[in-house]
């Protein structure tokens, strides 16, 4: 980086670092109060993008339900934005005041003295998705993202998400980086896999939400190849700010299993998830840009 540029992550990073140290209250309320009537009332953040997903997803519900949906969904981003500047060197300590695990034993026995993979999706708190390190103590937390285009932001953003125990690397260098150290101190990979993945011609797509749907596969690739457990994790709200994390094994790395069933698996609760707490995903991405092969489209949903 330029002398710039690291000027510019410092004084954003300070910023960052001073924003985490004001009281709940102030960070939550105040702030949380201003982002979220910015992006609903003022800008309107993807609001067609948002109203389009959530009529192709739910086409039972009403306009006027879509609409709460719709509020609350900007309310969890707005809280999310929050959550994210709020862990920016905060104590492990904090950390895990904020994301409680009521329940870890039987997943930290079971993925005892081997790699794992964790998936979970851009719901609720996604970007605290990493605190899991705090639980798996014997296993480095490998938290798996997309670089950004700005320098600037890219490190700022990876200061902002180093924990204590993780390790952070990029999506391009998932395989190389798990091939390098698989056999040194346990892992566990971490994969948001609800984005919208570069669509290859053998994609498999899967029934969501009323919609076919491609999903990032690379989970149950390293799953098959290497036998590793995977779980999906699911954060419940507390109220704002606080979270609880549970975690449901998928595939317990041994289980004879058809191809893509794996993915199905996480597809299901997934969705589950999402329509029990709608407003807790993150409506605003275009999350199918992509039109699947006639003859996919062609099947009854």
């Amino acid at each position: 980086m330029t002398l710039f540029q690291r000027t510019a992550v410092a004084l954003l990073w300070a910023m960052c670092r001073g924003f985490a140290l004001l009281p709940h209250f102030v960070r939550h309320r105040i702030f949380g109060n201003l982002i979220y009537l910015l992006l609903c009332y003022v800008l309107r953040y993807r609001l067609k993008v948002m109203m389009t997903n959530l009529r192709n997803s739910f086409p039972d519900k009403s306009d006027e339900e879509l609409q709460t949906i719709c509020r609350g969904a900007y309310r969890n981003l707005s809280e999310q934005i929050i959550n994210m500047l709020s862990q920016s060197g905060v104590s492990d300590e904090e950390l895990q005041r904020r994301m409680v695990f009521p329940n870890p034993e039987p997943a930290i026995k079971a993925v005892e003295n081997q790699n794992a993979v964790f998936m979970t999706a851009h719901y609720g708190p996604w970007e605290s998705g990493s605190v899991v390190s705090l639980a798996f103590k014997d296993h480095t937390f490998v938290a798996v993202y997309h670089e950004l285009g700005s320098i600037v932001f890219d490190e700022l953003f990876k200061r902002i998400r180093q924990h204590t125990n993780v390790k952070l690397v990029s999506m391009t260098r998932l395989m190389r980086h798990f091939i390098d150290n698989k056999d040194k101190r346990t892992m566990i990979l971490g994969l948001i896999s609800d984005q919208n993945p570069t669509i290859r011609p053998n994609f498999h797509w899967h029934k969501f939400l009323h919609q076919w749907t491609a999903f990032y596969n690379g989970a149950e690739i390293l799953a098959l190849k290497y036998g590793l457990p995977v779980y999906y994790f699911s954060p419940r709200r507390v109220r704002e700010g606080y979270y609880e994390g549970h975690f449901t094994c998928i595939y317990d790395g041994k289980e004879p299993v058809e191809a893509n069933e794996i993915m199905e698996r996480y597809v299901r609760m997934l969705e589950e998830d999402i329509n029990l707490h709608p407003e807790m995903w993150m409506w605003t991405h275009r999350r199918w840009k992509h039109t699947p092969p006639a003859e996919i489209r062609e099947q009854k949903i």
